[in-house]
């Protein structure tokens, strides 16, 4: 887990400002890692999480064998701007993820993030989890007010994404 993810009694569906730029997580590198089998006791972690971050590359992962999603970036369920941008994922392989819970995604995203770039992944199709409530599980799923990417040259079996409230700003390039 990469970023702030608040605090108890913080509300996230009102932006995270910190009043000082330089206080939210930026500049992170997480980069040729293989993950697998990550969050067999709390399945509703991703293998990679980033919450409110600015500035983070996640590239040239392997990631396999997730009970929810592989790759998790933003946080906050807000459409206005919280300093969370210029976010990269680019270059990962996610596969064999969602094996336990749905409303997931290969990547995952969450509110505003202007600026940011899903690019060059290759992303399975999600595993039929046997404990799944609804039907939501994608390769990549822009959740609730997901806003300020560019989606290009993704790699899948079939075009996967889901989408809750996104942004105008949600540009994916066929």
């Amino acid at each position: 887990m990469a970023g702030w993810f608040g605090e108890q009694g913080f509300e996230t569906h009102i932006p995270y400002t910190p009043a000082i730029g330089s206080d939210m997580c930026n500049r992170l590198t997480i980069e040729r890692n293989k993950i697998t089998d990550a969050a067999n006791e709390d399945w509703g972690c991703g293998a990679v999480s980033a919450g409110y971050v600015r500035d983070t590359e996640i590239s040239g992962n392997e990631v396999s064998h997730v009970n929810y999603s592989g790759i998790c970036v933003g946080w906050g369920w807000t459409p206005l701007e919280s300093g969370m941008r210029n976010n990269r994922i680019t270059g990962n392989t996610v596969t064999d993820y969602a094996r336990q819970l749905y409303d997931a995604g290969g990547i995952y995203t969450l509110s505003n993030q202007p600026g940011s770039v899903i690019s060059g992944n290759t992303i399975s199709m999600p595993h039929p989890a046997p404990y799944a409530t609804n039907s939501r599980a994608f390769c990549i799923y822009f959740d609730e007010a997901t806003d300020g990417y560019t989606v290009s040259d993704n790699k899948m079996p079939q075009e996967s994404f889901g989408y809750n409230r996104p942004g105008k700003n949600l540009k994916i390039i066929k």
